[in-house]
């Protein structure tokens, strides 16, 4: 069995390797995040607690471009992972068949946001709460709340993967060497 370069992957193998990924990784999870907009706000929320910059609901993900290139990441990244390594080298050496799956080429962010709410549920516990029209989201491992350290690596890789600078700047107010992202 040869993996398949992610790169040589067309946009629809990629999209339907992502969704496939997204589903296995959901596995028996509860789904915590309902609509496209809500995912949106969780990885927002998740990057702004770590200060990576330009990570505004409405500013991840824009085009359908910036989607393909963040669901390339994204299996980078995930192959990369130890927890999701040897199901995404399995998903990359036999890609998915048209048959298998389908998914549409403007649903491309839809698909690499489920993908990257299912992988980051692999690493936290991700626990919304909606009240009056506001969403607010806590992030734990476990029953202890998420350490600054953990938070920031985790949103780094996500960061990475959205396509977004993840260092911060030392000249930001509130910003230090020891709050940056590593």
């Amino acid at each position: 069995m040869t993996v398949n370069p992610i790169d040589q992957l067309d946009d629809r193998s990629t999209l339907l390797a992502v969704q496939y990924l997204a589903e296995d990784l959901q596995g028996g999870r509860p789904t915590v995040v309902q609509s496209e907009a809500e995912a949106r706000h969780v990885l927002s929320s998740l990057l702004a607690q770590a200060d990576i910059p330009n990570a505004s609901p409405d500013d991840l993900l824009p085009s359908q471009d910036v989607a393909l290139a963040a669901a390339r990441r994204a299996l980078v990244a995930l192959n990369d992972d130890a927890i999701t390594h040897t199901l995404t080298a399995g998903l990359l050496a036999e890609p998915p068949e048209d048959e298998q799956m389908s998914v549409e080429a403007a649903l491309a962010a839809t698909a690499v946001l489920a993908l990257l709410i299912t992988w980051l549920q692999t690493k936290v516990v991700l626990r919304i709460r909606r009240k009056g029209g506001k969403t607010e989201v806590d992030f734990t491992i476990d029953k202890q709340a998420t350490d600054g350290q953990t938070l920031r690596e985790i949103a780094t890789a996500l960061g990475a993967v959205l396509g977004l600078p993840t260092s911060v700047d030392p000249s930001t107010p509130g910003s230090d060497q020891e709050n940056a992202p590593r």
